[in-house]
C-alpha cells in the first residue's frame, strides 16, 4: 500500500470517529499529490443536501484535528465536498441505502456478455450486487465490481 492510500485510509478512521456525531458521515477520503502540492479530499453526506457551510464547518472540525494527528508531515490543501448525484459506491453498506436507484456497474469480467450493466438496484444478496434489467435480475459479484455510479 502506498503512503498516500495509508494516509487517506487513516484520516477516514478520524473522520469517521468524529463527524457522525455533529450529524454527518464520511463516503471518502482521498490524499494525493497533484501538479498544485498534496491535496486531502473528504466526502461527506447528511440527511437532506450538502451545502457550502456544510463543507466549511466539516473543513474547520477536520483541518484542527488532522494537523494534531501528526499523519500529513507536507504542506496540503483539505477539500470537503459532497460525492455528488452520480456518486461512486465504494461500500458494501452503500448498495443498502440506495435501493431504488439507477445505477451503472462496470465489472472485471462479463455477466451476460457485458462488462458494462446498467439498471435499478435492488439491494445485496449473499455477496452479490443485484439490479433490475429492464424486467430482468442480475446478480454480480461484489468482488468483480470495478467501479459502480448512481444514475442521475
Amino acid at each position: 500500500m502506498d503512503k498516500h492510500r495509508s494516509i487517506a485510509e487513516k484520516i477516514y478512521d478520524i473522520a469517521s470517529d468524529s463527524l457522525p456525531r455533529a450529524g454527518y458521515e464520511v463516503i471518502d477520503v482521498e490524499y494525493q499529490k497533484e501538479r498544485s502540492g498534496n491535496v486531502l479530499r473528504v466526502f461527506i453526506d447528511k440527511k437532506g443536501t450538502i451545502t457550502v457551510e456544510d463543507c466549511e464547518k466539516v473543513a474547520n472540525m477536520l483541518g484542527g484535528v488532522i494537523d494534531t494527528s501528526l499523519l500529513i508531515h507536507f504542506p496540503y490543501t483539505l477539500e470537503v465536498s459532497s460525492p455528488g448525484l452520480t456518486r461512486e459506491l465504494k461500500r458494501k453498506d452503500e448498495y443498502k441505502r440506495f435501493i431504488g436507484r439507477d445505477i451503472r456497474i462496470i465489472t472485471r469480467r462479463p455477466i451476460s456478455n457485458k462488462v458494462v450493466l446498467e439498471g435499478t438496484l435492488r439491494g445485496m444478496n449473499e455477496g452479490d450486487v443485484v439490479i433490475d434489467d429492464e424486467g430482468t435480475e442480475v446478480s454480480i459479484p461484489y468482488d468483480i465490481i470495478k467501479k459502480a455510479n448512481l444514475l442521475f
